[in-house]
């Protein structure tokens, strides 16, 4: 049996996948500060369901929410990747996909068609005969793509004779607040944790008018930041109760808030998170067995018998008074108008305690994740 090794940086053609997989990473990682993008593993796993057959291709389609028919699939992604060209550069958001096979086997010349025409993965041919080198050109790789914030994703130990091929996803982001926090203003402050404990945090400060609320069906603090001349925002979701995100994050799966402009009186960590994940057994868990078994079918992509033997996932995030740089490996207007009355008091926005986050437009989720304590 060889193996086909799926390495995956860093939402969704359908959206329902990537809730699910973020569901099973925040209960995985629920003392621990997190950043993913479910779109990467979302995507790599459809270029890899392209070739799938039989039981292997229905688990996986079960799983990633995907229609039967694969030119539908094909569509989808391919609308998603184009959607995502032609952007303005203010914010960066560039999405990549590449396939390393080892020069001994062949691709399937249909599978190898579809790859490039829906999902704009070039496939090279690499030899595993020396292991550094190849490892080597498949991280350098990764390190373009993600401008240097993921130097690695393959060790040498993975390049071995058994290898395949390397199906590679890379997401990258970078983008400066539409309203920017002043330097001067940041401050050394207390960050409660869910455990009762008081950590310094460097806090960033700023009032200005957001799109935002407190939502009781949440019982949470809801706010939008913009980033300039874009339509991506970094959405955040703060709990009323300091040990209340988990809970939060069960309920906000799939939500989409509501958001009135008012002015805000905002108090956000600086933040960097580095995350590295395998994630075979939340995959198996999820119903996607086969695909790691030595009953797999992905004779769509090699005629020789495969199986995938890991899905790695990496990411990263720094959240500053600039922006938000972010790499891995995924609203109604009401405006309070009267001309005889006070306007409301600023709503009190203070993120001084655990809080989840996602960074999206309209249409996906690109990166997604939890503060719990400045202490990771």
């Amino acid at each position: 049996m060889k193996f086909l090794y799926l390495l995956l940086l860093a939402t969704s053609a359908t959206g329902e996948f990537t809730d699910d997989l973020y569901q099973l990473l925040a209960k995985n990682n629920t003392n621990k500060n997190l950043i993913s993008s479910p779109l990467s593993v979302d995507i790599a796993l459809g270029m890899t369901y392209m070739g799938a057959g039989g039981k292997t291709a229905q688990e996986m389609r079960d799983v990633l929410k995907l229609p039967a028919d694969k030119k539908e699939v094909a569509r989808k992604y391919k609308q998603l990747l184009a959607n995502l060209e032609g952007r303005e550069k203010v914010a960066i958001l560039n999405l990549a996909n590449r396939i390393y096979v080892n020069d001994r086997f062949t691709i399937n010349p249909k599978f190898n068609q579809v790859v490039r025409d829906s999902f704009k993965a070039e496939a090279e041919a690499i030899s595993v005969s020396d292991p550094k080198r190849a490892a080597d050109i498949i991280n350098k790789w990764v390190d373009d793509q993600t401008r240097s914030r993921i130097k690695t994703i393959i060790k040498n130990e993975d390049i071995t004779p058994k290898l395949i091929m390397v199906l590679l996803n890379a997401i990258y982001f970078k983008g400066q607040w539409q309203y920017k926090f002043e330097p001067e203003n940041t401050k050394v402050a207390d960050f409660r944790t869910a455990d009762s404990k008081t950590v310094p945090v460097q806090m960033m400060q700023l009032r200005a008018t957001f799109k935002a609320r407190y939502i009781s069906k949440l019982d949470a603090k809801v706010i939008e930041l913009p980033y300039r001349s874009s339509n991506l925002s970094m959405v955040i979701y703060l709990p009323e109760k300091v040990d209340g995100l988990p809970e939060l994050e069960r309920k906000i799966a799939g939500f989409s808030p509501e958001l009135r402009e008012q002015e805000v009186i905002l108090k956000l960590p600086k933040f960097k998170i580095e995350f590295s994940s395998q994630l075979v057994a939340i995959l198996q868990s999820m119903g996607m067995r086969d695909a790691f078994s030595f009953n797999a079918d992905f004779k769509g992509i090699v005629s020789t018998e495969a199986k995938i033997s890991k899905v790695i996932h990496k990411a990263f995030i720094e959240v500053n008074e600039e922006g938000a740089e972010a790499a891995a490996a995924t609203a109604v207007i009401m405006t309070f108008i009267c001309a005889d009355c006070t306007p409301p008091p600023p709503l009190e926005f203070n993120a001084d305690h655990p809080f989840a986050y996602v960074i999206r437009d309209e249409n996906n989720v690109y990166f997604q994740g939890h503060f719990v304590s400045p202490e990771n």
